[in-house]
């Protein structure tokens, strides 16, 4: 059994795990010596293996099995070894004890040793000492074998040491430890900042080996810090491995700068599920994190918001990118605050009902992306969120020519892990807008922002109209399906019933919706509204903010007959488009662009396009033809 403590309480506990030794290029400069080879590449085993370590030529081979660094302090490589789970001089769990306040009180907490790390170097006569070479080995079965798989390793030193950035450190524990005099000094696992990031290797996993890179680890999160099974944040750095992005990340097929292993099903899932909104929605995974070869925990994989992130993403080169988080500045230079601050500045000194008010402040804010971000999080019941908490939006500083080099501020989805507080009914049925809650103070419809936008009639009907093409597309049991589908997560690890998107997405829905007409203040009734076109394929149909799926012959959602919905027709290659038709109408609108009442009852419309070089379509056989 591995026990990581600081050296203050070695007389408590046993210390198993030795330091890492000096790393590569530390002692020598200039030509960096050529590795040792591993017969065998990291990956998944049915049956353990013998394991040779090929030298170069004129030096001799180290390695560790705890996922230090090695040196000449390691373990001499003679000869072929059999590589199981883990080997016999090593323990087959890591136990830590110091890794929350009180520790003394607390259980500590463990993890089993089910896979194989070896890190072994070549060290040359002259002294000079090798790069490190890293595996990761899972030796028979594996019941994770075909899920995203994150390994960490890196020196246990750097993590559970008297600096590690995992536990309490040499600090605190002398004070702990002793009379207690002056104030309690910051434990490791709640300092922040590069000061506390450690180097390590990390290697994903998707049935075989897809990225292994030198990377920097840091603990993550804010109150999760100070409980067990901490969660990581991974940066690529070129400090660490030549470059500052992870280019094989099974992230929607893009470069990552950075990610985090952190807890929250609901953060995740809900981000996969709004990726086509006008808000910044992270991709993540469900993975299983080991950390060198001990089963740390199942958790979900997700990029990290950054200036890497927006470049990535938004095409905003990361030093022209500002990112204000829970209402400080997280990413930028001294005096862009003021360009935030600026927004309510705005809204303090001009009155949000006038038109020009509004035209005014979109040239600030992308107000569409507030509507967005606010949709959300009132459908999925977040009262962990104000405007500053848990909140993070961010802007271009200097304007230019790209799309989202306009100087707006627009906003990102963050935090949604959902306190699951008692407020006296299902989740389902909690009324966002007026639901008080000591983690936010207070109720949605009492923040600043909104308080002011809503005084805005054009504000409102955005605001209506998003929510409903939202609940119709995204929010639907059938999207909410495939995407967990997709996602690729095991529900019932995260303690859901199989059916939770059948049963939670109607009854939200239906609940939701209420809430939106009281706070809206809406009078009419919600109707359906039918889409289709004449010729499948012939064209496609915009919506207020949504592109319906056409793909079965036509595509259906309610709206409240308060607001006008607008439609755009858009003909494909080789055709296009006639007119805009219905059976409530005597004849065809010829507008592109329509916008159109919702009638008690609902109504049907019907874009019409006709192949170029085909004789038109006359009025006549429009009227002839069968109306849904």
């Amino acid at each position: 059994m591995v026990v990581a403590m600081t050296a203050v309480f070695t007389a408590l506990l046993t210390v198993v795990w030795r330091a890492g030794g000096t790393g590569p290029g530390e002692k020598y400069s200039g030509f960096v010596p050529d590795p040792p080879v591993l017969s065998v590449e990291s990956g998944f085993y049915d049956e353990p293996f013998r394991l040779e370590i090929r030298a170069p030529e004129g030096a001799r081979v180290y390695y560790t099995l705890d996922g230090s660094l090695p040196d000449e302090n390691g373990i001499l490589y003679t000869e072929p070894f059999w590589m199981t789970a883990g080997e016999e001089t090593e323990p087959d769990e890591t136990f830590i004890q110091n890794m929350q306040v009180d520790w003394m009180e607390k259980e500590g907490e463990s993890h089993p040793k089910t896979a194989a790390v070896i890190r072994a170097c070549a060290v040359y006569e002259d002294g000079r000492v090798s790069e490190a070479v890293t595996a990761t080995y899972f030796v028979g079965e594996n019941p994770y074998r075909d899920k995203l798989v994150v390994s960490l390793v890196a020196d246990p030193e750097d993590l559970f040491g008297e600096n590690g950035i995992y536990v309490t450190g040499k600090d605190y524990d002398q004070w702990y430890l002793g009379d207690q005099n002056g104030p309690m000094p910051v434990p490791n696992f709640l300092q922040r900042g590069e000061e506390w990031e450690r180097p390590g290797v990390v290697e994903l996993f998707q049935g075989e080996s897809i990225l292994q890179q030198k990377a920097g680890l840091r603990i993550q999160g804010a109150s999760a810090r100070e409980g067990q099974n901490k969660r990581f944040s991974v940066f690529a750095r070129k400090q660490y491995g030549g470059s500052g992005w992870f280019e094989s990340f099974p992230f929607g097929g893009g470069s990552v700068h950075s990610f985090m292993l952190r807890s929250g099903f609901m953060n995740g899932y809900i981000q996969q599920l709004v990726q086509d909104r006008d808000v910044a929605a992270a991709e993540s995974r469900e993975a299983v994190a080991y950390l060198n070869g001990a089963l740390w925990y199942i958790t979900i994989a997700q990029e990290k918001y950054s200036g890497k992130y927006f470049q990535a993403h938004y095409g905003v080169d990361d030093d022209n990118v500002i990112i204000v988080k829970a209402g400080e500045l997280e990413s930028g230079e001294e005096g862009d605050m003021a360009l935030y601050q600026a927004v309510y500045d705005f809204l303090d000194t001009h009155d949000m009902a006038l038109p020009s008010s509004y035209e005014g402040l979109d040239r600030l804010m992308d107000i569409q992306s507030y509507i967005d971000y606010s949709c959300v999080n009132v459908y999925f019941a977040n009262l962990d969120f104000n405007e500053t908490k848990n909140t993070l939006c961010w802007r271009a500083r200097k304007t230019g020519h790209g799309e989202y080099e306009d100087g707006r501020w627009r906003w990102a989805l963050y935090d949604l892990d959902l306190e699951n507080l008692d407020y006296g009914v299902p989740v389902e049925e909690i009324n966002t807008f007026t639901t008080d809650t000591h983690y936010a103070g207070g109720a949605f419809n009492t923040r600043p922002m909104y308080r002011a936008l809503k005084q805005n009639p054009e504000f409102c009907r955005q605001f209506v109209l998003s929510f409903m093409d939202m609940v119709n597309t995204d929010f639907t049991v059938e999207r909410a399906s495939r995407v967990m589908e997709d996602w690729g997560v095991t529900i019932q690890w995260w303690g859901m019933r199989p059916d939770w998107a059948e049963t939670f997405f109607p009854a939200r829905t239906e609940a939701v919706t209420g809430h939106l007409a009281e706070e809206f203040q809406l009078t009419g009734s919600c109707e359906s509204l039918e889409l289709s076109v004449n010729y499948p394929g012939a064209g496609r149909i915009l919506l207020n903010t949504i592109e319906p799926d056409l793909s079965r012959g036509g595509w259906s959602g309610r709206y409240f007959t308060d607001y006008p919905v607008t439609v755009t027709a858009l003909p494909r290659e080789g055709y296009r488009f006639m007119g805009w038709k219905s059976p409530a109408w005597d004849k065809m609108e010829r507008e592109a662009v329509l916008t159109v009442e919702i009638p008690p009852g609902g109504i049907c419309l019907e874009a019409v396009f006709e192949k170029i070089g085909q004789r038109s379509i006359s009025e006549e056989a429009l009227k002839g033809r069968t109306g849904r």
